[in-house]
């Protein structure tokens, strides 16, 4: 039965991962899409049941634990650490996402589940009066369910409005804090370690921002620090009911990233020598222990509740979902190395903002907790299993050994491996620094080893005391950095997050109506509870119904997606359809409502559409005819020239697009990049000189330009500050000049200073 038992357990997997090489991928898109949710409910109704019957016994064991000196040395200093957090968080960082799509599709997952039963993202829907979602189409998706699930489980008592998601964040964030030092207490009964540990963690900027946004990764912490808690406890009672309980929790832990299934082995291997008590650890003992039944029940309840996140690694098994310099696989080495010196760099950009939230002392700090653990392990292992050993050497009473966690962080490691082997791990693209929230409970603990084993150094009297003076400082050199936390630096670059809050912002502004959304990623709208299709999905028919059905409030999104520009990281993966957009412009009629810039890179435009009109393409520009006097001539091609990127651009942009200034768009005329100068030898031949100069509008990006003219040295024109959208009409004597120079100023960042000379005419006196 056990053995059958543990069988099973390793089947399950298997046969998941096997079906769509045996042509059942039809089957598992199906299980997929419909098996989550109940197989979810189950699993919360068994564990709270569990919980609930167990609860007298939680009891009794958390007072063993607790004691007057572990309060006063430990609770009281990690609860002010949770307070400062909370401070930072609600005083510095405002609540956004960090990384739009990605997040969104766990909200349109949310909705879907909550309506519908169904796991997967809802791409395009409509919500009726009473809230009830009308999923058009539900979609796969790579990203976990176990979040989502969450949102959902919680909306009956909060909303189908999930802006509560970033107050929960912040409670996931306190609960973290004191969840990782219980657990750290629990099992190394060391207070100053486990304050360490929670106190390293939440000072990371990196965590601070991440738990002020929908990733995952901060539930992905709090259930870390949770399963590890509840570990110990399963690990002291070591019953059935203790170990099922532990199972579902860290089946549920397998729900937040696709990856962390791979850190599991670590806590079942480790168990397998406690279930089945054995002396040392030989390999026939840990084999005996596989028929024990507290270990093969423990498995396999952990196999059958990890089936939905194995649904999903099966689906989409092969796939390379993300592309750039680093793309996907086989770049493990180069992305370790890249990782490595960019969190071990504390950079600041030029307004003294840091360039990545890391902060190089961490890092530092988790190398020499490594080398601490590989010492103190060597030490205790030889000790206890040495030809030299004797009773009483080794660890202090209570502590687990060294190497038990050298054990469990070396099994721990093959889920970082999956994150750096099957993602672009580049952490310079704001996107992938989630990743190492991952590691960081593992890098707390390690850089709260080394402070510890340090402050053995010093009387006793004097450790606490250590301890929080370096936890003090290393709070401290977090909290210089508040101005990096009130840019939002870890998000105020991607585009997409940006473009969402000027909408949301537009919308708050806008008398409360049931409206219906045209855009490029509608599951961004559904996740907060509004209807949005995209625009393949309408027709002239369907608008005529749409506008009926919401009075007028159907509206058209021109985002990010519309633009045919690099507005992206070149490591990542973004796809445009600027065709898409403007063939839907040219055919729908509509007036625009909203419009602004996002992040200086490219507009957002907000169109209401109508029934009646003919449609015409949004902010296309203005086709201007300049006919050439009989006596003036084109200014030609300069004598010299330089310039801060790219080749000088006849009749053109400097990216060889149409000379395009202030919506304005002109046949003639040069192209060029600030900052440079261009020379034209004259010789005293022409009266005048006219000509419109401004920023292309080809990119959005510029943060403005200078552009002076001068004649046999002298300043004949200044420009003052071109910005986008502006453009500066020149009409100029040039009598007596020999040497036409034109000089263009980036004023200090030189991105997207495509300068635009047009229609620039040389007149000759007149006869």
């Amino acid at each position: 039965m056990n053995f059958g038992s543990f069988l099973l357990a390793l089947a399950i997997p298997l046969l998941i991962y096997a079906a769509p090489h045996l042509g059942q991928k039809e089957f598992i898109s199906i299980l997929e899409l419909r098996l989550p949710f109940w197989l979810y409910v189950f699993q919360f109704i068994m564990g709270l049941c569990l919980a609930v019957n167990l609860a007298k016994d939680f009891k009794e064991w958390f007072k063993k634990m607790i004691s007057k000196q572990w309060l006063l040395t430990g609770g009281i200093p990690v609860a002010v650490v949770a307070i400062l957090a909370l401070i930072v968080c609600l005083a510095w960082i405002a609540p956004r996402h960090r990384v739009q799509s990605d997040e969104s599709i766990f909200l349109a997952t949310a909705q879907n589940l909550y309506a519908n039963q169904i796991s997967g993202s809802c791409d395009e829907g409509e919500f009726s009066a009473n809230g009830h979602l009308d999923c058009q189409k539900s979609v796969h998706n790579f990203k976990t369910k176990g979040e989502p699930f969450l949102y959902a489980a919680l909306m009956p008592i909060f909303g189908q409005n999930l802006k509560w998601i970033f107050p929960l964040h912040i409670f996931l964030l306190l609960a973290t804090i004191f969840l990782l030092f219980l657990a750290v207490y629990a099992w190394t009964s060391n207070s100053n370690l486990a304050f360490l540990t929670a106190a390293l963690f939440a000072a990371q900027p990196t965590t601070l921002f991440q738990f002020r946004s929908a990733s995952v990764e901060p539930l992905y912490t709090f259930l870390f620090a949770l399963s590890v808690f509840l570990w110990k406890w399963a690990w002291d009672k070591n019953t059935i009911r203790h170990w099922v309980l532990l199972a579902l929790v860290l089946a549920f832990f397998a729900q937040t990233r696709q990856e962390t299934i791979f850190c599991l082995g670590a806590f079942v291997v480790i168990s397998a020598f406690k279930i089945y008590p054995i002396p040392k650890p030989k390999i026939q003992n840990l084999l005996s222990s596989i028929l024990n039944s507290q270990f093969s029940i423990f498995v396999l309840a952990i196999s059958i509740f990890c089936i939905p996140i194995l649904l999903t690694i099966s689906y989409y098994q092969g796939y390379n979902f993300q592309g750039g310099e680093f793309d996907a696989h086989g770049h493990f080495f180069e992305n370790v190395k890249q990782a490595w010196n960019v969190s071990v760099n504390t950079k600041l950009d030029n307004k003294g903002l840091l360039i990545n939230p890391f902060l190089s002392s961490f890092s530092i700090l988790t190398a020499c907790g490594i080398l601490t653990l590989l010492g103190f392990s060597y030490y205790e292992w030889k000790n206890k299993y040495g030809k030299q050993s004797s009773k009483g050497k080794g660890q202090p009473r209570g502590e687990i050994p060294a190497y038990y966690i050298l054990a469990f962080l070396v099994l721990y490691f093959p889920q970082m491996f999956m994150i750096l082997e099957n993602v672009s791990g580049d952490l310079t693209i704001e996107i992938n620094q989630r990743y190492t929230l991952v590691a960081f409970p593992a890098m707390a603990f390690l850089c709260g080893f080394f402070i510890d084993k340090a402050s053995l150094l010093l009387p006793q009297s004097n450790r606490w005391f250590f301890v929080l003076i370096s936890a003090g400082i290393l709070w401290g050199n977090t909290l210089k950095y508040n101005d990096s936390f009130e840019k939002n630096i870890m998000y105020n670059r991607n585009h997409l997050t940006t473009e969402e809050a000027e909408i949301l912002k537009w919308l708050r502004n806008e008398p409360k109506n049931n409206r219906m959304f045209v855009y490029s990623r509608p599951w961004h709208f559904v996740g907060y509870g509004i209807s949005a299709i995209h625009y393949n999905s309408l027709n002239p028919q369907r608008l005529s119904e749409l506008l009926q059905k919401y009075n007028g409030e159907v509206y058209y999104v021109k985002g990010l997606d519309c633009w045919d520009s690099q507005t992206y990281h070149k490591k990542a993966v973004e796809h445009r359809i600027a065709t898409v957009c403007d063939r839907f412009e040219q055919i729908f009629p509509m007036e625009p409502v909203f419009n602004t810039v996002i992040t200086n890179n490219y507009r957002l435009v907000i169109a209401k559409l109508k029934e009646d009109g003919t449609g015409s393409q949004l902010f296309a520009p203005q086709e201007v005819n300049i006919e050439l006097p009989e006596n003036a001539e084109w200014l030609g091609v300069p004598t010299e020239y330089s310039q801060g990127w790219g080749s000088l651009q006849i009749d053109k942009s400097v990216t060889g697009k149409p000379l395009t200034i202030a919506k304005k768009r002109y046949k003639k005329g040069m192209g060029t990049h600030a900052s440079g100068s261009l020379r034209w030898e004259l010789n005293g031949n022409y009266e005048r000189l006219t000509a419109v100069l401004g920023l292309d509008e080809d990119e959005f990006c510029s943060n403005g330009v200078q552009i002076k003219i001068l004649g046999n040295g002298n300043l004949l024109a200044n420009t003052g500050k071109l910005e986008q959208g502006q453009e500066y009409s020149l009409d100029i004597s040039l009598k007596g000049i020999n040497q036409l120079l034109v000089e263009t100023d980036g004023l200090g960042d030189i991105g997207c200073d495509h300068v635009d000379i047009a229609a620039a005419m040389l007149f000759k006196p007149i006869p």
